[in-house]
C-alpha cells in the first residue's frame, strides 16, 4: 500500500481531495491574497503558478486558458499603470503598484483555475450543497445545481471562444478591429444557446434536477485538509508579518 501511495502524482492527489476542503481553502485564501503585500503576493503567485502548471494543462481548460488569462491580467495591469500615471503618480510607483495588482489578480485566477480543473462540477455542487444546507435547508440543492452548471459551462465556453477566434482569423482576416468584439460576442452567444437544450436534457436524463441527486456523499472525507489548512495558515502568517 505504501508503494501505491508513493506513486500518486500531485495531480492525482489534488483530484482526490475532498471538494469541501478545496472550496473552503479557495474561499479563505481569496480575501487573504487581496490583502497581502508585495512579498507575500509574489510567494503565493509562484505557488499557485506551480499548481496551475500541474493541474490545468491536462484538464478541459487546457494551457490556452493560462495564456488567455495572463494576457487579460497584463492588459488590466497596463491600464491601471497608465491611469495612475495620468492622475499624477510617479512612474516608478505606478509601475510597481500595477505589477503588484496584476500579481494579485493572476494569483486569484490561478486559484480558481486549479479549483475548477481538479474538481468536477458534481463534486463542487455537492460541497456547496453541504455548506448551504444549514442555512437554506432543502433548497440548497438548487444553488448546487446552478454552480455545477456554471462550472460545467466554463470550459465549453472557453473552447467555443477559441474556435470562434480561429475561424475569425481564417475567414475574416480583413475584418476591422472595431467590429471584432461584437461579432465574437454574437457568435459565442449563438454557439452556447444552441447547446442549451442538450444540457437541459442531460440534466433531466441524469435526474440532477432533484434534491436527491445533490445529497452530499464524499468518497474521501476531509482528505487533504491538513496541507490545505497549513497553506491558509502560512498565508495568514505572511499577511500578519507584512501588516
Amino acid at each position: 500500500m505504501n508503494q501505491n501511495a508513493a506513486r500518486v502524482s500531485p495531480r492525482q492527489y489534488l483530484d482526490g481531495m475532498d471538494p469541501r476542503v478545496k472550496l473552503a481553502t479557495a474561499l479563505c485564501l481569496g480575501p487573504v491574497v487581496w490583502r497581502l503585500g508585495p512579498a507575500g503576493t509574489a510567494a503565493l503567485t509562484l505557488f499557485f503558478a506551480a499548481g496551475t502548471i500541474i493541474a490545468v494543462p491536462r484538464s478541459g481548460y487546457g494551457s490556452g486558458a493560462v495564456r488567455g488569462n495572463a494576457v487579460f491580467v497584463a492588459l488590466w495591469a497596463t491600464a491601471k499603470c497608465l491611469f495612475d500615471i495620468w492622475s499624477g503618480m510617479a512612474v516608478t510607483t505606478a509601475v510597481f503598484e500595477s505589477a503588484v495588482f496584476g500579481a494579485k489578480l493572476l494569483t486569484l485566477i490561478f486559484l480558481g483555475l486549479v479549483l475548477a480543473a481538479t474538481t468536477s462540477p458534481r463534486q463542487m455542487g455537492a460541497a456547496l450543497s453541504w455548506a448551504l444546507t444549514p442555512a437554506l435547508g432543502h433548497r440548497a440543492w438548487k444553488a448546487a445545481l446552478a454552480l455545477a452548471l456554471l462550472v460545467h459551462n466554463l470550459p465549453l465556453a472557453w473552447t467555443a471562444g477559441a474556435a470562434i477566434r480561429r475561424a475569425m482569423r481564417l475567414r475574416c482576416p480583413d475584418l476591422p478591429f472595431a467590429r471584432k468584439p461584437a461579432l465574437f460576442a454574437t457568435a459565442l452567444l449563438r454557439t452556447m444557446s444552441l447547446t442549451a437544450y442538450d444540457r437541459t436534457m442531460a440534466v433531466a436524463a441524469r435526474n440532477l434536477d432533484r434534491p436527491e441527486a445533490w445529497r452530499p456523499v464524499f468518497a474521501r472525507p476531509w482528505r487533504g485538509a491538513p496541507p490545505c489548512f497549513l497553506a491558509v495558515g502560512l498565508a495568514i502568517g505572511l499577511l500578519y508579518l507584512e501588516l
